[in-house]
């Protein structure tokens, strides 16, 4: 099983690289329509290093204000009970009370199965303080149902046996989520961008000619954006998922960049064109 740790990273992650592959590749082959070489390494490299820096700074924001939001949720700051919790513990007090109260007294008069199953509704109702009409009224409406009071008893006997688990499941889902790290998760972010920024910036540093780059970047952005869609379709998958599902995500993240790099390239050819 993935740590919820390892789990967070990757998410970061995947979200700086998906935002690395895309933009610096639109850029690269959009300016790569110039036919220098410097000019796509030298403004890949400035956008690279924006987009890791925006991007880093985006991801702490964003990790710092969902911290505090959930430290004001899961741990408020001590404070007198408020209106909710006396009223909640006196209802408890009181469904207590009432449960002693009625157990003596049927152990005392001794009744019937049919007086048992009427007492545990009586009992379950007693703490909300209604009128004795309502009570009587409501009593009525359950004994006049398909199952009756048993029905009813049974089930309000099965929600008190597992209130005490259903609690206990809710405070280890609360302690068990570590607190997200802002620092962490900028780093994240911005490592993802930078590693996917590198890929369609790379073969321009190797390739002789701007048109041998692009093509190259193009191969590899391509490779690397259908591996990024598939892979992630199946990381994320619940185990069950289809590699055609797995394959039309890829198919798609690699449309996407197709896109982008497309209209890079011709607002780039259109400001040329106009400026020359």
């Amino acid at each position: 099983m993935v740590s919820s740790a390892l789990s967070r990273f990757l998410s970061d992650f995947t979200l700086g690289f998906a935002d690395g592959l895309t933009v610096p590749f639109a850029l690269t082959a959009g300016l790569s329509s110039l036919g220098r070489s410097e000019t796509v390494i030298y403004a890949g490299l400035a956008e690279l290093c924006a987009g890791c820096i925006s991007m880093g700074i985006g991801g702490y924001l964003a990790a710092r204000d969902s911290s505090h939001n959930n430290s004001r949720m899961v741990l408020p700051p001590p404070s007198p009970p408020s209106a909710d919790g006396e009223e909640q513990g006196r209802l408890l007090s009181a469904e207590r009370h009432s449960e002693d109260e009625l157990d003596e007294e049927k152990r005392s008069t001794g009744r019937s199965v049919g007086d048992e199953e009427e007492e545990a509704v009586l009992r379950y109702l007693q703490p909300l303080g209604l009128p004795e009409t309502t009570v009587a009224m409501v009593v009525g409406a359950v004994r006049s149902q398909s199952g009756g009071l048993g029905w009813a008893s049974e089930r309000i006997k099965g929600a008190q046996a597992s209130r005490p688990e259903f609690l206990a499941e809710m405070d280890a889902c609360e302690t068990s989520q570590p607190p997200i790290s802002p620092i962490f998760s900028g780093l994240s972010i911005a490592l993802g961008y930078l590693c996917g920024g590198l890929m369609p910036l790379l073969p321009y540093l190797f390739a002789s000619s701007v048109g041998q780059g692009l093509l190259w970047s193009i191969v590899v952005c391509l490779v690397a954006l259908f591996a990024f869609g598939a892979g992630k379709s199946w990381l994320l998958g619940d185990g069950r998922t289809s590699r055609i599902r797995c394959l039309w995500e890829g198919f798609q993240m690699m449309l996407f960049g197709c896109c982008a790099a497309g209209a890079a390239v011709v607002c780039v050819r259109l400001v040329d064109q106009k400026w020359t």
